[in-house]
Parts: structure tokens; C-alpha cells; sequence
């Protein structure tokens, strides 16, 4: 795929993009994974790439696998989008997102 063409011809370990409300896909040594998200009223996308990518890294960091990390960034970035204009995300808000779905697509074939 593209996004492996791209990883490899950065010289990187993991390559994320992002899909809107299709969640995200990692593109990493062991292949592609998409990480579904789920189904909001989306009333502003604006921010939600940086809140994907701060999220992100930040579990990252605090030692959660790249799986953990990007379910939570797909959390994070439905509560931004959930609001008018560039917006934060609390930790309440964040908790009740997973909490209403902690794994989206877990169920998928």
C-alpha cells in the first residue's frame, strides 16, 4: 500500500493516518492495522488531527502498546469533534467516551 510505501521511504517504525470517522490506520513493521472509530455527531473537525496525534503520543509514553495508544487517541479526538471550534478534552470526558465504547470494531470480522 501507499502508506507502507511511505513508512518504508521515511525510514520509519509506525505510520499513522488519520481516516475522520473511520478512525485510523498504523502502517508498521508488521503490516497495516486499522483502528475503527465510533459513530459521533461531529459538529467541528477542527483539531482532531492534533488531538490523534498528542493523545497518542503522550500513551505512548506513558507505556501503553500502539494499539491502547491509538483506541485512546480515536476516543480523544470524538470528544473534540463533538464541539464548536479547536477544543480540549477533559479527563472525564475522555473516560465517559471509552467507557460508552471501549474498543470500537473489537467485534468486527
Amino acid at each position: 500500500t501507499s502508506g507502507e510505501e511511505l513508512r518504508r521511504d521515511l525510514g520509519i517504525a509506525t505510520l499513522v493516518v488519520t481516516l475522520g470517522p473511520d478512525g485510523l490506520v498504523l502502517f508498521h513493521a508488521s503490516g497495516a492495522e486499522h483502528v475503527p472509530a465510533h459513530p459521533v455527531e461531529v459538529f467541528d473537525v477542527a483539531g482532531a488531527g492534533d488531538t490523534v496525534i498528542s493523545t497518542l503520543t503522550l500513551a505512548l509514553v506513558s507505556g501503553a502498546s500502539l494499539r491502547e495508544a491509538a483506541v485512546l487517541a480515536n476516543h480523544a479526538a470524538s470528544c473534540v469533534v463533538r464541539k464548536l471550534g479547536v477544543a480540549t478534552v477533559s479527563t472525564q470526558e475522555l473516560i465517559a467516551d471509552w467507557v460508552a465504547d471501549p474498543d470500537p470494531g473489537a467485534t468486527e470480522a
